[in-house]
């Protein structure tokens, strides 16, 4: 008994302890964090944040062309991290931001009697010319709402006139529950993420968050015919927060176990009808078995593609108590990093040099950062980054504004060289070990668009 009453701080310990490996970096129970970045790489030379008296709440960033599309709710955090109760707060706005002209960003009108407007992640796909021929003229926007009555909703915009008009609103009982990303394929087709209530207005979503249990689906809507809109669920995921399409392969992006790659078949227009008799699949959209799957060094959350690299961008935090963190007001580390699934020279999976995949197996070590903040105190709970046109934007709904980095300055900075010898004085051990740390880090950081 004499050692009773020290066994209850060991107990408090040891759990805290085994409490805080699990949440660093999931799935995996091992804590890495990675130290913080040498202060040369950091942002305050080509970063600055735009609009913060606009911008609240952001929660999804694309761009296309001169056009950056920002999905805002400022009121999100009023709801209840733990229930989901969320009370009747003002609903939130999409924003158009010419960032080229550098004008104010104009709020698309979903009309006075749309009701209530929770926008999550938005996407956008150019529609082809009268000849079905690329064309740049017209941008179909999509935006995942996710209110009570929850919707996608559907625009055409023209950059050369800076109109924009509604086309549709999409509901599905099945295909349509609580939408957070979306990823169009066709100006009528898209797929879609749902959280069942992750991060408000449900208990499930907490829940979820913490256990890890697939309570989230992918949805599909197919409005080709306008009067019989057909929506269906098409799988479960865990807390599926991000969504991307390209080149036939669906990227989910699960908060707890990473992304994940689904191979997508679509029937060809000149399909041959004697193919399609023998063989009745190959008439139909359909997944190819397995799927592929990224591990990532933390939570990701929104995913895009950058035409820039050709490759996925994962925003993110690395931890869940960041993320408890961030909702109740304290900053939080923010995350950004580019999928690099290449091979290298010999034919074999490339393995990314670079600080914050250390914690990770070699074989999973295929991110490269493209932005990292410890502490939160510069950009706080990233959840959207998207790379184009020689710059980095990020939006967070725990911080206001849009983050805007310029991408080729960070390319130029140069790591200070140590002297070489002579009757100066030589290096110590540690000092050389950092300096050639970062010279390596400035190295694999950044990859040129040749070497991708």
């Amino acid at each position: 008994m004499i050692f009773g009453p020290a066994m209850f701080p060991m107990l408090w310990f040891m759990a805290k302890g085994l409490w805080g490996e699990y949440t660093k970096r999931p799935p995996l129970w091992f804590t890495y964090e990675p130290e913080q970045f040498p202060e040369v790489t950091y942002y305050d030379h080509i970063c600055g944040v735009k609009y913060p008296e606009i911008f609240g709440g952001c929660e999804d960033i694309k761009v296309y062309g001169d056009y950056a599309i920002v999905s805002c709710d400022p009121y999100k955090k009023q709801s209840n991290f733990l229930t989901g109760y969320r009370p009747n707060t003002p609903s939130g706005t999409v924003y158009i931001w010419n960032y080229v002209k550098d004008t104010a960003p104009v709020p698309i009108d979903f009309g006075p009697d749309f009701g209530e407007l929770r926008p999550q992640g938005v996407r956008g796909l150019y529609l082809p010319d009268e000849n079905e021929q690329p064309a740049t003229d017209v941008l179909r926007i999509f935006v995942a709402n996710a209110a009570k009555n929850a919707s996608v909703e559907v625009f055409d915009f023209v950059p050369g006139t800076e109109t924009i008009e509604k086309v549709i609103s999409l509901r599905d009982k099945d295909a349509v529950l609580d939408p957070a990303a979306l990823a169009p394929i066709s100006p009528t087709q898209v797929f879609l993420t749902n959280t069942l209530g992750y991060p408000y207005r449900s208990v499930l979503g907490t829940l979820e968050f913490i256990s890890g249990m697939p309570f989230g689906t992918l949805g599909y809507l197919d409005f080709t015919n306008t009067t019989n809109v057909t929506g269906k669920a098409i799988g479960a995921s865990t807390t599926p927060i991000g969504m991307e399409y390209i080149d036939d392969t669906l990227y989910v992006a699960s908060l707890q176990y990473g992304i994940y790659a689904y191979k997508l078949y679509i029937p060809p227009d000149d399909l041959p009808e004697e193919e399609v008799a023998a063989n009745k699949s190959l008439g139909r959209m359909h997944f190819y078995p397995g799927e592929k799957v990224y591990r990532t060094p933390y939570l990701p959350a929104h995913i895009t593609y950058s035409t820039e690299l050709d490759a996925i961008v994962s925003a993110g935090i690395n931890s869940y108590s960041g993320e408890v963190k961030a909702w109740f007001g304290r900053k939080s580390a923010s995350w950004a990093a580019l999928l690099v699934d290449r091979t290298g020279p010999d034919g074999k999976p490339l393995v990314v040099s670079d600080t914050v995949t250390l914690g990770l197996k070699p074989a999973d070590r295929k991110f490269q950062t493209l932005f990292w903040d410890r502490t939160g105190d510069r950009f706080s709970g990233l959840k959207s980054m998207v790379v184009e046109n020689g710059r980095r934007f990020g939006v967070s709904p725990h911080q206001a504004g849009v983050l805007v980095c310029n991408t080729n300055g960070l390319e130029a900075v140069e790591v200070p060289v140590a002297p070489a010898g002579g009757s100066e004085q030589a290096e110590a051990p540690a000092q050389a070990r950092e300096r050639q740390r970062k010279i390596d880090h400035l190295e694999h950081m950044y990859l040129a668009r040749d070497e991708l």
